[in-house]
């Protein structure tokens, strides 16, 4: 596992990880682009002994290392100003999907509860394997949700069918939907029981809105999903961002 700042050391990120760590039994290791090993030294906490890297950039490190999980900061930044400028991690994570990333936003005291997106034609068996162990050995609370996207089909419906008839064919597409990535978790997982947060609206402002109203620490989807870019950038939570 691996922690990734640049000029600035954010402590929210190294708890986390530590706390991943104890969890999870993995090795840490930490790389500061632009602050000598020396002041991140002055970052750890009493008695932490963290490998520290040195060299390269952050490609460079990632080759390298070939981490499980890298944990990054997100800068907290206003909505004005993240039109025109991103912060570093979030350019990172958006230009490959080769790695499993953390976005830690600033100031976060915890993450204890955390929304798992699965849909039914992009997320893989890999994917809702990886993610459901990986939240499982971390100890957080998480939720399985999906996102129905009832405009896509609303247009052509109504073309076909009355207004009445139409809404009763959408509430049954909703349904079919659900069950069927309620099926896709049981077979990959092998679970008899899954509970799933069912939801309506376009994915990329539908989950940031509801993982923030309802008080979710992190939201977890795969880098595959065609609104990947939107669903960072309109999230006020911590996001992980997993390989499909």
């Amino acid at each position: 596992m691996l922690i990734l700042f640049k000029d600035r050391v954010f402590p929210e990120v190294l708890q986390v990880g530590l706390g991943i760590a104890e969890k999870t039994g993995w090795v840490l290791k930490v790389f500061a682009k632009e602050l000598p090993a020396e002041e991140l030294k002055k970052h750890l906490p009493p008695g932490v002994d963290i490998p520290i890297l040195t060299g390269g950039d952050f490609q460079e490190v990632l080759e390298r290392e070939n981490p499980y999980l890298t944990l990054l900061p997100r800068p907290k930044v206003s909505p004005f100003v993240h039109i025109f400028k991103k912060p570093w991690s979030e350019k990172l994570v958006e230009s490959t999907d080769r790695w499993n990333f953390l976005l830690i936003q600033e100031g976060s005291e915890k993450i204890e509860k955390a929304l798992l997106y699965v849909d039914r034609d992009i997320a893989s068996e890999t994917y809702i394997r990886e993610t459901y162990d990986f939240l499982s050995r971390w100890g957080v609370e998480f939720h399985f949700v999906t996102v129905f996207d009832e405009r896509y089909y609303e247009v052509y419906i109504k073309k076909e069918h009355p207004e009445q008839e139409a809404r009763e064919l959408l509430g049954e597409m909703f349904e079919d939907y659900v069950e069927a990535v309620r099926r896709k978790i049981k077979e990959v997982l092998g679970l008899e029981k899954v509970e799933i947060i069912p939801l309506k609206g376009e994915v990329r402002k539908t989950l940031p809105y509801f993982a923030k109203r309802h008080r979710y620490d992190l939201l977890v989807f795969p880098h595959a999903h065609p609104d990947k870019v939107e669903l960072i950038e309109n999230s006020e939570t911590s996001v992980a961002v997993f390989k499909n």
